[in-house]
């Protein structure tokens, strides 16, 4: 049982170093202005498919969408979105379903969005 204990100990250390040396090492500088959304949406965005976002999560997602109201904002999004799919290894539907996981209504379509 200890070393069960342990072992899960050890687990959750391991995970959360790995997000917190996601969130601040390797986030492309254009989208420093997103950590709200970003930082508490890792679990959800890296972690399965059909996984539900946690509460911060979706506050930080509708936060940071709301911003995004006019074509250079909605731009400025789309463009850290689709740097950062690729290269920190988030499920492409997962971020593509953080918004109707969240229920939040966007102006712009986010799957074009990330694909350009």
């Amino acid at each position: 049982m200890v070393k069960k204990v342990f072992a899960l100990v050890m687990f959750v250390m391991a995970y959360g170093l790995a997000i917190t040396s996601w969130s601040e090492g390797q986030m492309p500088a254009i989208c420093d202005e997103y950590k709200p959304l970003f930082a508490p949406c890792v679990p959800y965005l890296i972690g399965t498919p059909f996984g539900t976002p946690t509460p911060s999560c979706c506050a930080g997602a509708a936060s940071q969408f709301s911003k995004a109201n006019n074509p250079a904002t909605i731009k400025k999004l789309c463009t850290c979105l689709s740097a950062s799919t690729a290269n920190l290894g988030f499920r492409f539907q997962n971020l593509i379903q953080l918004p109707k996981a969240c229920n939040i209504k966007l102006s712009f379509s986010i799957e074009k969005c990330i694909n350009g």
